[in-house]
């Protein structure tokens, strides 16, 4: 990578963090470089979980310090949020160092976690997703939406559109593995997700045939987050929020300004 033209120039200086993992029939392995994360579900809860690569842990932080870097604003030399990245070569002039003791070291971290047949699902995620869903968050989310639907596509969207309402602002990607303990669809389940989709629109219709008719979709959000019990575990009501704002524009009364194009 270093003898690429652009990285001779000076023109790309980026770099990325990786997480992966191999599933033998006996054991997973997982290796993780940087703050993208890999997490394990078994019978019901979130059993390991990768450790991320921060400049503020200590074995970190006396790396960097070695090769006469400093840690300020949790970051490296105050710019770069993590310590282990491939690429980012412009950490990793230090003479003398090896590759894996510069600033940013491309080393990644091994773990071996045994097979059981309590697996559920393990997730690999980038930190736009852990920035707002803690590894018990994600993983009981995930679970809940496993219950309702067969489709892990759909559960990887409801995942990303879910810390996009939650406020994550990073890059997002993720990959969901199913196991034979996975849970299954569930008919009560699905009967419970109905019934909530229906207290929201009820709650909805409530508030237009109210004083509070010209009400917005914030103010909205705000008073359901209040009144509606049984949301999905992890994702709250920022997991309902596109069933929300479907409800509310098919039921408020219609403006002159929604009539008029954004181009006009």
């Amino acid at each position: 990578m270093r003898s690429m033209p652009e990285m001779v120039s000076g023109e790309d200086k980026s770099g990325s963090t990786a997480v992966c993992a191999i599933v033998s029939p006996t054991d997973i392995f997982f290796a993780n470089c940087g703050d993208s994360r890999a997490v394990l579900s078994r019978a019901g809860k979130c059993c390991f979980s990768t450790m991320d690569h921060k400049p503020i842990n200590p074995t970190e932080k006396e790396r960097i310090q070695r090769a006469g870097g400093s840690v300020m604003i949790q970051r490296v030399n105050g710019s770069l949020a993590v310590s282990r990245a491939l690429g980012d070569f412009e950490y990793k002039n230090v003479e003398g160092m090896g590759p894996c003791e510069q600033l940013v070291s491309p080393e990644p971290e091994i773990f071996l976690e045994p097979r059981s047949e309590d697996d559920e699902f393990l997730v690999l995620a980038c930190d736009g997703i852990w920035d707002v869903m803690s590894n018990d968050e994600l993983c009981d989310f995930v679970r809940s939406r496993m219950l309702v639907s067969p489709s892990l596509e759909f559960v990887c969207n409801q995942v990303v559109d879910t810390c996009l309402y939650k406020g994550s602002r990073d890059n997002m990607s993720i990959v969901i593995v199913n196991f034979p303990g996975a849970p299954k669809v569930s008919d009560e389940a699905v009967k419970k997700e109905q019934e909530l989709d229906n207290r929201i629109e009820a709650k909805i219709k409530e508030i237009l045939n109210s004083d509070l008719k010209d009400a917005d979709l914030p103010f909205i959000m705000h008073v359901l987050n209040e009144e509606i019990d049984g949301l999905p575990p992890g994702g709250g009501l920022s997991s309902k929020r596109g069933t929300v704002e479907n409800i509310w524009n098919q039921l408020r009364p219609r403006k002159p300004e929604d009539d008029v194009s954004p181009n006009a």
